[in-house]
């Protein structure tokens, strides 16, 4: 079950003291879900190069493109000089109120004999507005055509659920798809999501209308996998977005 408030730790720094990591100065960086075939973590810089590769691999299996925005049709090098300042400008949003995690989706490897690396092959976006008041997060996600079909789509936004509800207090869930978009729905469909609005909007091109649904879920409503998420970092994330408040 959600809780209202989850347990958190204390945002410290230690002053003078370049012997601090990384996690410890930015917590988000230390948030790490894990499901049974893949890794959700906020990406960093050096996981640059595998978003570029898998964000220009490919994202679409659809005729018409799915997202609001035709991010994933610009040429590699145009896709590059918008994609990573977004990443970047993300990063300002740090609660207690907004806060914004950009999720990379890392694909195990859990073959015998395997490196023990962790592949991006998508993302999965987590974020919230009002977020003391109304304990609701919304979600986007993609990823790389060619990963597509093997049921990572449902794996990574059901992770990213459990952790939300069951880690860090959320109480609800919210999306939206093209009603077209049959893939996408089937994902927020078959966790528990209901259809909450129909509306038209623009397509990707802003030159053709769409029907677009918007979905929600409750944190008691959720159709939970048969697995559960080993989740770390979560109560230093809690702590950091909380000093926020004072």
């Amino acid at each position: 079950m959600a809780e209202r408030a989850p347990c958190s730790v204390d945002f410290t720094i230690r002053p003078d003291d370049p012997a601090q990591t990384l996690e410890e100065v930015w917590p988000p960086f230390g948030l790490r879900i894990e499901s049974p075939r893949l890794v959700l973590r906020v990406i960093r810089e050096t996981d640059y190069p595998q978003y570029v590769a898998a964000a220009t691999s490919g994202v679409t299996r659809t005729e018409s493109n799915p997202f609001a925005v035709a991010w994933n049709e610009k040429p590699p090098g145009e896709l590059v000089r918008s994609s990573l300042p977004w990443l970047w400008s993300t990063r300002s949003r740090i609660g207690p109120d907004d806060w914004y995690l950009m999720l990379g989706v890392f694909l195990k490897d859990n073959a015998d004999g395997g490196s023990g690396a962790e592949r991006l092959i998508g993302m999965q976006d987590c974020s919230a507005a009002d977020w003391q008041v109304l304990r609701t997060v919304t979600s986007g996600s993609w990823l790389r055509a060619d990963e597509q079909g093997q049921g990572y789509g449902r794996e990574m936004r059901a992770a990213m659920l459990l952790w939300a509800f069951d880690h860090f207090g959320a109480e609800y869930a919210e999306s939206a798809a093209y009603r077209w978009n049959g893939r996408s729905r089937a994902v927020s469909l078959g966790l528990g999501y209901e259809v909450t609005g129909v509306r038209r909007v623009t397509d990707a091109h802003e030159e053709a209308p769409a029907i677009e649904e918007t979905y929600c879920l409750a944190a008691a409503d959720l159709i939970r996998p048969e697995w559960p998420v080993s989740v770390s970092g979560s109560e230093a994330l809690a702590g950091f977005f909380a000093a926020g408040a004072d």
